[in-house]
């Protein structure tokens, strides 16, 4: 899936425990859409944003029968305590902890040093958002290389109507995409 053209229609489906136990799986949903998020590591000050900006939008998801299902690659008890104690709103979704990139390796999210340095040019809009937010650097349990993406799956064809990799969870213009996706969908 690196490659649009390399992208399968049908989205791979999976069964996991959230970071709370809870068992998480792609097929039970047969109506509306899930949103997959991929993220680095839980004290990544940007993948924090990310999470911070799918709790912001998570209602309004929700209202378009659309749920969220991040992934970050760290422990259960990092994400804790990295994520669902340091923020308010606290996420309202399910966060699977794969520390050993199982399911990232299921969707072809990849380690890349050049996507990664690609996005030089965002760091200081970056910079100032994670400082504005008090998103501090913590422990780093996975790459920093790691290129973000997200899929969009409409459960009534299980296909992957969207999808995007090296994104920003914090550019109105990903969120914009999405929404178009669902409120114009047929």
């Amino acid at each position: 899936m690196s490659d649009p053209d390399d992208t399968p229609a049908i989205a791979p489906d999976f069964t996991a425990k959230d970071v709370f136990g809870k068992t998480i799986k792609l097929s039970a949903n047969t109506r509306g859409y899930t949103l997959l998020a991929f993220l680095r590591y839980s004290g990544c000050p940007w993948c924090n944003l990310a999470i911070h900006r799918l709790s912001l939008e998570h209602k309004r998801l929700k209202e378009l029968n659309c749920r969220i299902v991040a992934f970050v690659q760290s422990d259960a008890s990092s994400i804790k305590e990295n994520i669902y104690d340091r923020h308010q709103p606290r996420p309202q979704f399910p966060i699977i902890a794969d520390d050993v990139m199982k399911y990232y390796k299921l969707y072809d999210v990849n380690v890349s040093v050049a996507s990664t340095l690609g996005t030089i040019t965002k760091i200081p809009y970056w910079l100032e958002s994670v400082h504005k937010h008090g998103f501090k650097q913590r422990k780093m349990d996975g790459s920093l290389f790691l290129v973000p993406a997200w899929f969009l799956i409409n459960h009534r064809t299980s296909e992957i109507v969207q999808y995007k990799k090296g994104v920003s969870f914090y550019n109105y213009e990903t969120f914009t995409s999405i929404y178009d996706s669902l409120v114009f969908s047929d």
